[in-house]
């Protein structure tokens, strides 16, 4: 039947969806004086009445040959306008990945701090940003042995609303 479907768009807020790439420098360490550095593309999305911004990452660590992919969700605590078409964000996050490197997988779960800067044209279609994460990456292994890093994935991207 299409009648709960038709009702529950009907009882729903009607947004505009932000979609749009992405992309990030990832540095950071461990405790055993590993340095970190990944590149990567993401995707993300934003409606554009709700501070909650979604995006879905993949990353390749240069230094440790390492590849992970990354879902992670943002809530803008403020988001206060600087001009007509620039505002400041800062909020808290988190995110669930899976990494492979040489012959390991492992679990990632990421408790963040985000902040930076979007600017909004063109009536609201258009919004680049670039921001700032400061993460904590909590790991396990299928031998459950443990690792955590601390990194600091700046990035860079545009969203285009529909």
């Amino acid at each position: 039947s299409v009648v709960p479907p038709i009702f529950v768009a009907l009882c729903l807020k009607t947004y505009a969806l932000g979609l749009g790439p992405q992309i990030e420098i990832n540095t950071g360490f461990n405790f055993y004086n590993d340095f970190l550095m990944q590149t990567g593309a993401a995707c993300s999305i934003k409606f554009d009445n709700e501070p909650v911004v979604i995006a879905v990452s993949t990353d390749y660590d240069i230094m440790m040959n390492r590849f992970d992919a990354l879902c992670t969700v943002d809530y803008w605590l403020i988001n206060p306008p600087i001009s007509d078409y620039c505002s400041f964000f800062a909020g808290i996050g988190a995110g669930y990945g899976i990494e492979a490197w040489k012959t390991d997988f492992t679990l990632n779960s990421v408790k963040r701090i985000v902040f930076g800067f979007n600017w909004i044209y063109l009536d609201g279609f258009m919004e680049p940003f670039i921001q700032l994460a400061i993460q904590q990456n909590s790991f396990v292994n299928a031998n459950f042995n443990t690792d955590t890093t601390f990194t600091f994935p700046v990035s860079s991207g545009i969203r285009f609303y529909f």
